[in-house]
């Protein structure tokens, strides 16, 4: 399953992030299949159940989502959601034709109706999107043993110093094409490896940076274990499979911390720092030596400090000095968001339709269509209403209840452990970004981030004590 898994990711990654629907399509096909093997693999410990709080949680959102697409009729469309009345008459012609004729006798007398969804098809979209991705979290939770984890974790990290490297020699021959031949739509869009927005580059790596310092951390907790004091023995071990590992892991999360760094993207270096230091306080407090502690908490400040003085302090100075209140114009949308809630309280404009929403009310910046809020729970708001951020605020909460009782059992070896701080801190991470930014929406990355939640909830067998993964 482990190779599934990064197939599946690999996949989503180097399809531009699968923004196509020839990309998307597959990857959900895929995302559904692993998802039904997790569930219906047979695994050793009869704790591995399905997740109820959080299939629960999901359920009622894929619910909520629902409702937005139950035809109703106009009477009382204008009843529940007369901003969606309002909206459907200045943009769906069908529609407003309809209503039009409705009060003519000579005309037709068909029944007007319409979903409280504004763009019925994206909502539907939006949904599948859910589902499949839901299936394919319940699968992996229930499923992935720690072989998986062993297989995933490095299977990750490496991948992660290809995608650093396509990203790093493609900014050096930058001729304004994705991987030499795609021209993205926007050329001010600043790409970055296969990623058309770099800030979805930085992204990626906020997620799988931290997977790859639990696993180094992992080994570093296991380093040197039953080799006898004295340095020629110590010089010795180097030269052990196991040391390789940990030199190599150490290379590869210096890689990608500098190709994160490469990108400029502002959200992307303040969360990687975010995350670096929650990093080094999860060393503080669970590796079993001093000496442990502070090589490798001075290693995560080396691996910032370099990738930070390699990109150009000045040009991330430069960077970071563009900010003004209006935020890149992210401030902006905000606003326009914000409005369109206020218009759509409850029952929202339809998941997945912010798109369609600004095409009439954007008021701030009209140079540019906004798709996106630039903010993930904003555009949660303003699509679900509370009909569907309540649910999806319980499911947050539920999913984090489970991983909390996680975190009180042992694991199937201390590896999968660090990995789970690991994945969970690059779940903190993308979480922070998530208010500026909108990686998740790329469903290459939403499908990564469920294998970084599919990991942290995952149950085990063990009944060790936590001092057991020092």
């Amino acid at each position: 399953m482990g190779w599934a898994v990064l197939l599946i990711v690999a996949w989503g990654t180097l399809a531009f992030g699968a923004p196509y629907d020839w990309a998307y399509w597959p990857l959900m096909a895929a995302c559904v299949a692993v998802g039904v093997w997790g569930l219906l693999r047979r695994v050793r410990s009869v704790r591995r159940g399905v997740h109820a709080a959080v299939l629960a949680g999901l359920l009622l959102t894929a619910g909520a989502i629902g409702l937005q697409l139950v035809p109703l009729d106009r009477a009382t469309l204008q009843r529940v959601s007369p901003a969606t009345d309002a909206f459907l008459l200045k943009y769906d012609v069908g529609y407003a034709q309809a209503v039009r004729f409705a009060g003519n006798p000579l005309a037709p007398r068909a029944p007007i109706q319409h979903p409280i969804s504004i763009n019925p098809p994206g909502t539907w979209l939006g949904l599948a999107m859910l589902c499949a991705l839901g299936i394919f979290l319940l699968g992996l939770a229930r499923g992935l043993g720690g072989r998986d984890l062993r297989t995933i974790a490095p299977g990750l990290t490496a991948f992660g110093v290809v995608l650093a490297f396509i990203g790093i020699a493609q900014k050096a021959v930058w001729n304004g094409k994705v991987y030499g031949f795609w021209e993205p739509l926007e050329p001010g869009s600043g790409p970055f490896g296969p990623f058309i927005n770099r800030n979805h580059f930085a992204g990626w790596m906020l997620l799988v940076i931290p997977v790859a310092i639990g696993y180094f951390s992992a080994q570093i907790a296991k380093g040197m274990q039953g080799v006898k004091p004295g340095w020629r023995r110590r010089i010795v071990w180097f030269s052990t499979n196991q040391a390789n590992r940990t030199v190599l892991t150490g290379f590869a999360i210096l890689v990608m911390g500098l190709a994160l760094v490469m990108t400029l993207s502002r959200s992307g270096v303040t969360c990687l720092l975010l995350a670096l230091a929650i990093s080094a306080m999860n060393v503080w407090r669970h590796q079993a030596t001093v000496a442990k502690k502070r090589w490798l908490s001075g290693y995560l400040v080396f691996v910032f400090v370099l990738a930070v003085s390699w990109a150009g302090i000045d040009a991330l100075a430069a960077r970071f000095a563009e900010v003004d209140w209006k935020m890149g114009g992210r401030a902006l949308a905000w606003e326009d968001g914000w409005r369109i809630h206020e218009m759509f309280p409850w029952l929202g404009t339809g998941f997945n339709t912010y798109g369609a929403a600004t095409v009439l009310y954007q008021q701030n910046d009209v140079a540019w269509h906004y798709f996106e809020a630039h903010n993930d729970y904003l555009q949660i708001l303003v699509e679900g209403g509370w009909l569907v951020a309540v649910p999806v605020l319980l499911t947050i909460l539920l999913f984090a209840r489970e991983v909390w009782k996680r975190f009180r059992e042992a694991e199937d070896d201390p590896t999968g452990y660090w990995i789970r701080l690991g994945a969970v801190t690059g779940m903190v991470a993308i979480a922070f970004q998530s208010v500026v930014e909108f990686s998740l929406q790329m469903p290459g990355i939403a499908a990564l981030f469920c294998v970084l939640a599919a990991i942290a909830i995952r149950r085990t067998a063990n009944n060790r004590s936590r001092s057991d993964y020092r």
